[in-house]
């Protein structure tokens, strides 16, 4: 099905994005291929660190003297930290990952059907859209804080995207270039490869929301889409004639049934795995996230000494908000196509007064179970949805109340 293989396309790309940056193996890389992966996440890898020392060194040594500066070395510090924690995230749970990048060839693709096509590719065509507005804004960020502070300030410690601790003096360029070049890699690196990293993720929840859809829709349509296979027996020849116990339309509706619990339980198993590989570090980043925006928010209120820094603190809070929005909105839709199921299957039972009890039994039981929606939760403390951001931001801004506060006395 052409909608199957635009988001398995998608996911490919993505990838082998993240293969050649290091941060983790496509499953169909080949031994040349395998080989540069992990010379590049050894680099990546040590860079961070390298980085992570340096930065850490700088805020020990400087301290609070400049409190602007000490909080935006300690928001990118922190940043850079979850970054480096989520890249062992991922190599520990690789294999999870290779395992539900393949669902929709290997999971889902025989319960598609013709009528799901221009639906589904409709969605996707939305979901890429939106998903390329946010790499976008990814590359946005990434080269303003980068190029920004060189533009304003030429060759010195100030233009430097991010402070450090150096054992050396960065005013004489052939110092200068090299340190900068070493800042905005990690700068690049760390916010393409995040937001990367995050559009996988949020890419693979939407393939189970589209399951979903195509799960509603096949349930709704159970009784039609038995009757629109040919069989020499009508529903009345079944009630009518009680000596035929299988009737062909009967053994239809079991198919069809069977398939679509089927479909369901591969939809909740893939879910509960999903769960299982980003919950715990989806929590860590909301954590950072949260601290992050409100030392942002502290810093553009109060920085009114240099246009620049404010102009990198807005695209940082901007970005930090995005990360955690993609989530809440596609969890949300997960949360809200699950909750679904539980009406289609009540429509699928009443359409089928006229067959034996254990039909709708089966639709009462998938009923039971689809009341317990769907979700994906930030380490099972709360779900990922529209109100969960709008907590979010709301504790973010208590702290930076907090702060501002602490300022002012």
């Amino acid at each position: 099905m052409e909608p199957a293989a635009d988001l398995a396309e998608e996911l490919q790309l993505l990838q082998w994005l993240m293969h050649w940056a290091g941060t983790m193996r496509h499953p169909r890389a080949g031994p040349w291929a395998g080989r540069a992966y992990y010379l590049l996440n050894a680099i990546a890898l040590a860079a961070i660190v390298l980085f992570l020392c340096g930065q850490g060194t700088a805020i020990l040594r400087e301290g609070t003297r400049d409190l602007d500066r000490f909080m935006l070395m300690v928001s990118t510090f922190n940043s850079v930290t979850i970054w480096f924690l989520r890249m062992c995230h991922i190599a520990i749970h690789e294999h999870q990952f290779h395992f539900l990048a393949l669902q929709m060839d290997r999971d889902f693709r025989e319960f598609l059907n013709l009528r799901d096509i221009p639906p589904l590719r409709k969605r996707c065509r939305g979901h890429r859209r939106f998903l390329l507005f946010y790499l976008t804004l990814g590359v946005i960020v990434s080269v303003v804080w980068s190029v920004l502070p060189m533009a304003t300030f030429g060759v010195g410690p100030e233009a430097i995207p991010n402070a450090m601790a150096l054992p050396y003096d960065v005013s004489h360029l052939h110092t200068f270039i090299p340190t900068w070049i070493f800042s905005a890699f990690i700068v690049v690196h760390v916010t393409i490869m995040t937001i990367t990293t995050d559009t996988f993720n949020v890419s693979l929840i939407a393939q189970l929301r589209f399951q979903l859809f195509v799960l509603n829709r096949n349930l709704i349509t159970l009784n039609a889409d038995a009757e629109t296979i040919k069989s020499p027996l009508t529903k009345g020849n079944y009630i009518t004639n009680k000596s035929s116990n299988e009737s062909l339309e009967h053994r239809n509706i079991h198919h069809r049934l069977k398939q679509n619990v089927l479909h369901h339980q591969l939809i909740i198993r893939n879910t509960e795995l999903m769960e299982k590989c980003i919950g715990g570090i989806l929590l860590a980043q909301c954590l950072s996230i949260g601290a992050a925006v409100s030392l942002q928010l502290f810093q553009v209120a109060v920085n009114s000494r240099s246009l620049t820094q404010a102009g990198k603190c807005s695209w940082y809070l901007t970005l930090m908000l995005a990360e955690v929005f993609v989530y809440c909105w596609f969890g949300d839709e997960l949360i809200t196509e699950s909750e679904n199921v539980t009406m289609s299957a009540y429509t699928a039972a009443t359409s089928l007064q006229g067959f034996p009890a254990d039909v709708r039994k089966s639709l009462l039981l998938v009923m039971t179970r689809a009341q317990r929606p769907l979700r994906i939760t930030a380490g099972g403390l709360f779900p990922f949805c529209r109100e969960s951001f709008v907590s979010i931001v709301n504790m973010s801004y208590s702290y930076f109340a907090i702060l501002r506060n602490f300022k002012d006395d």
